[in-house]
């Protein structure tokens, strides 16, 4: 499974991604640099089942261990990662402190959202205006999307889940340089915002 797998990143509590200090050794949070990929990932078959494992990895290798996990999905997309040690201790992010192993249940910061190959693309090219421009129905441009505590995001003053929006937020991907086209999300508002999307 592990190398033939698809690679996946995580996103915390408060919109930064998991990430590995090579010269420190140690797991931090970050607001994501747009076309970068995160220093630690895991490999996955399929991260839409109910529970599977999951060993973070470093793309550079130095010797603190990392424990073995086991990502157990929540109805809202998001998933939480128990270590397998026996000592049920949940991973948790805590803002401007971190990330450690410790926590004892779960609760926000102990919940992540999974980030695929095509999320990390499609934030590149919604967070950067010199590589998109959005538009509302009025042919207003807005703000380009930023990702924002609660696993949500934001463009222009909507705000919306990542996990209920995922397929569409995924699609944008494959958007090539000059090709513009219609996308809708779901706000939390419980509005059906419909936007168009320009690859420059």
């Amino acid at each position: 499974m592990l190398y033939g797998s698809t690679r996946f990143w995580l996103l915390d509590f408060f919109g930064h991604v998991v990430d590995h200090d090579p010269l420190r050794d140690c797991l931090f949070s970050i607001t994501p640099s747009p076309g970068r990929y995160p220093g630690l990932f895991f490999f996955a078959d399929n991260v839409s089942l109910a529970e599977f494992p999951v060993t973070l990895r470093k793309v550079v290798s130095l010797p603190m261990p990392i424990p073995q996990l086991l990502a157990k999905r929540l109805p809202n997309g998001l998933v939480t990662l128990q270590r397998m040690d026996g000592t049920s201790r949940f991973l948790r992010s805590i803002e401007n402190e971190g990330l450690d192993f410790q926590a004892t249940e779960a609760k926000d910061w102990e919940n992540f959202f999974i980030l695929s190959e095509p999320m990390i693309h499609s934030y590149a090219i919604l967070s950067q205006e010199t590589v998109s421009r959005v538009t509302d129905e009025a042919g207003e441009t807005l703000e380009p999307l930023r990702l924002i505590q609660g696993h949500n995001a934001q463009i222009g003053e909507h705000v919306f889940s990542l996990a209920t929006n995922l397929p569409a937020l995924e699609a944008v991907a494959i958007l090539a340089s000059g090709d513009t086209v219609p996308f809708t999300l779901s706000t939390h508002k419980g509005d059906l915002l419909k936007l168009s999307v320009t690859r420059l």
